[in-house]
């Protein structure tokens, strides 16, 4: 079993009594990862899947029905609620359970969803819990299980240096793995071309019509269906929905809603572009990413897509794992001079990166941003192996296989 680099981040005693809500991409390892905290507390009977008649019957009997399996005991018991979200009114039911057990059990509640979709005004469960993410592998899970902290360096040039110190392991294979099968655990692990498109087939079906169909009010998942296909062709370029909207004979405000639902159970993610001290910068138009990278047939595209993720990932362990806040933006000028990636820090800009499939010389336009910018530091990741340069400038040329892993 590889170890999630989330476990330490989310089980660890600094949040106290507090629930652990665990969400993410159906299929990325929430089930494994709660189920393996339980194992190693000794309470694998106290897993209950929300999904089964059984399990909801029980509740109906018994509000503290989980207590009958393991009776309140001097050292609190973990207990997990997986997809409990499901169930009408699981906020309420929630806080009775929290409220009512809470000094002998700690609850971890996982699903497929984002939960504050659920939430409404005066939110029962305020103060009663933190939330973490968990999503497909990061490169380094695979190089260096357990070994990602919750807390970034200081700087981006000390997480640039830091990382390539500690590199002993040449992780090529792991990434190139990573690009073809996907960062989902099933897929990944079972590395086989066919199993991997079947399961891609079948993944989609299953969230568009049984999660999002079950949970939203959008009655029409065709158009759904429809719209996620598109979306790999615009990956890498800022996303029109009047364009999308014009093309699959929608109003731009269903497109709006539609793919805030994609985003709302994990399908894809956006990345703003940012303005702030950069002349000429777009201002509107967001990028979409896809969580299945596999999705895109063009080795480029789908390199940049595997990095948004992989970026996504690193900056939520941080920002769960700490005390500072962390955002992933894009900057595009008017001129269609771009930089795939900016992290911000605290709300500062902290690190410029380009995606390549090949080394070469940085752009020009990439100096002058990085100037705009205050000097922060560049990467140009690449996908090539054995490249790790440093330019004047806090600029640096290195292969994704070194830097991330």
């Amino acid at each position: 079993m590889i170890e999630r680099a989330l476990f330490q981040i989310a089980f660890s005693k600094e949040w106290g009594r507090q629930m652990r809500f665990i969400t993410g991409p159906r299929q990325s390892g929430k089930t494994t990862l709660s189920k393996l905290k339980l194992k190693r507390e000794g309470t694998q009977e106290l897993y209950y899947l929300w999904d089964l008649r059984s399990v909801r019957e029980r509740y109906k009997g018994n509000q503290l029905f989980f207590s009958e399996d393991r009776p309140p005991i001097r050292k609190p018991a973990w207990v997990c609620f997986d997809e409990i979200h499901k169930m009408p009114k699981w906020k309420n039911a929630l806080k009775a359970i929290f409220d009512g057990s809470g000094e002998h059990y700690r609850f971890i509640i996982t699903g497929s969803a984002k939960f504050d979709i659920f939430r409404r005004a005066g939110d029962s469960l305020s103060g009663r819990y933190f939330t973490f993410h968990l999503f497909p592998f990061l490169l380094e899970e695979l190089v260096h299980p357990g070994r990602i902290s919750g807390r970034a360096a200081p700087s981006a040039l000390d997480f640039i240096r830091e990382t390539l110190d500690s590199k002993n392991a040449n992780s090529a294979s792991e990434l190139a793995a990573l690009l073809e099968y996907g960062g989902f655990p099933e897929p990944f692990l079972r590395a086989s071309k066919a199993f991997q498109t079947k399961w891609a087939e079948d993944y989609t079906d299953t969230v568009i019509r049984e999660d999002i169909g079950a949970l939203t009010r959008i009655i029409d998942w065709e158009y759904l269906h429809d719209l996620y296909q598109l979306l790999p062709e615009m990956v890498g370029n800022p996303v029109s929905e009047a364009s999308i909207a014009s093309h699959l004979e929608l109003s731009p405000p269903t497109i709006k809603t539609h793919l805030r639902r994609l985003e709302d159970f994990y399908l894809v993610f956006k990345v703003h572009p940012y303005s702030k001290n950069v002349k000429r910068a777009l201002l509107k138009a967001p990028k979409c990413y896809l969580y299945d990278w596999t999705r895109l047939k063009d080795h480029a595209k789908r390199f940049e897509n595997y990095v948004a993720v992989e970026l996504m990932t690193r900056l939520h362990l941080w920002m769960e794992g700490s005390e500072n806040r962390y955002a992933l933006f894009y900057i595009r000028t008017l001129q269609k001079e771009e930089t795939d990636f900016l992290i911000l820090k605290n709300g500062q800009p902290w690190l410029l990166m380009e995606t390549k499939l090949s080394d070469g010389p940085i752009a020009a336009h990439h100096h002058r941003l990085q100037a705009a910018l205050g000097g922060i530091p560049f990467v140009q990741l690449c996908r090539e192996d054995g490249v790790c340069i440093k330019e004047d400038g806090n600029r640096f040329r290195i292969s994704a296989s070194r830097l991330l892993a």
